[in-house]
């Protein structure tokens, strides 16, 4: 599996915009582009971070070119946030995330 992490400065007031151009996003690469899908996180600071995973590099670097709606979503993310950091890519060489808190 290969991963790969960005990290954003979302403007102040633009958080909500930010999060639902990143979800809508990340669900059509997930559901078109056979992505393994992507986490969100807020930090403290009010910076963003993501991590997505694609079941290879070479996978995700054979990629179609982006649909319309796909540039669309990152012009509007570009437009709330600046890219602080990243992509940072690397394959998973362990995995001890739990998808579902037990009980």
């Amino acid at each position: 599996m290969h991963a790969i992490y960005f990290r954003w400065k979302v403007a102040s007031g633009r958080e909500r915009d930010f999060e639902h151009a990143w979800l809508e996003l990340t669900e059509l690469i997930r559901d078109e582009r056979g992505g393994l899908g992507s986490r969100l996180h807020r930090c403290a600071d009010g910076h963003y971070f993501a991590y997505a995973q694609w079941p290879s590099e070479l996978f995700w670097a054979t990629q179609p070119e982006p649909t319309a709606r796909m540039v669309e979503l990152r012009n509007q993310m570009r437009e709330f946030a600046e890219l602080v950091d990243g992509p940072l890519r690397g394959d998973v060489v362990a995995d001890l995330l739990i998808s579902v808190a037990p009980d």
